[in-house]
């Protein structure tokens, strides 16, 4: 009988240490990237595993902040009449001395 509670004993202390090291493995290869990820005001996505930075959408898009409008992009032509003048070349540099 004595053998039979020592040997049940060591079932529960080695079903015991394999809990306790499954936990610390998931605690160190799922939840801590997480929280990591998190604390530096990034992104998780828990689909791919992976940390993203946040990015502006208005810095993408070119459109104003709240704006549901066209985008707008600083270096083409507003106008057709500006879209006719206008050529690849870089603007021409004044020579004319600054005022002040």
């Amino acid at each position: 009988m004595n053998s039979i509670i020592n040997r049940i004993g060591l079932a529960f202390l080695a079903l015991f240490a394999i809990s306790v090291a499954v936990i610390f493995t998931y605690q160190t290869v799922v939840v801590a990237p997480v929280q990591t990820c998190e604390s530096s005001g990034n992104w998780w996505d828990p689909q791919s595993h992976s940390c993203a930075h946040v990015v502006y959408l208005p810095d993408i898009t070119h459109r104003r902040p709240g704006a549901n409008g066209m985008p707008v992009y600083p270096t083409l032509p507003q106008s057709r009449g500006e879209a006719a003048t206008a050529t690849s070349a870089p603007p021409p540099v004044s020579t004319a001395p600054l005022r002040r």
